[in-house]
């Protein structure tokens, strides 16, 4: 996650390194439990400056995740359990 901040007229770009985990019944973060039945979709659009938007499509709604590689495997390892879950 990135955070701009601004003091005494000065701006200071911090980065926080956080952790998409994917669990056997939901994918989390350090705040949201996003559990497979809530789970619609996950997509990936390329941003500018080096990351990449990850879209974890819920039914609690859209949650964006700044990334900096394409997560196109571990997209790939969601959607799997996915398709497992909904069996």
């Amino acid at each position: 996650m990135i955070t701009r901040k601004i003091e005494w007229e000065e701006q200071k770009i911090i980065e926080h390194e956080k952790f998409l985990q994917l669990y056997d019944d939901k994918l989390s973060d350090e705040i949201n439990d996003f559990f497979l039945h809530e789970i619609l979709d996950l997509s990936y659009r390329e941003g500018s400056r080096n990351f990449g938007l990850l879209y974890v499509h819920t039914t609690k709604g859209l949650y964006p995740y700044k990334v900096r590689e394409h997560p196109a495997s571990f997209i790939e390892t969601v959607e799997g359990h996915l398709k497992e879950w909904k069996k």
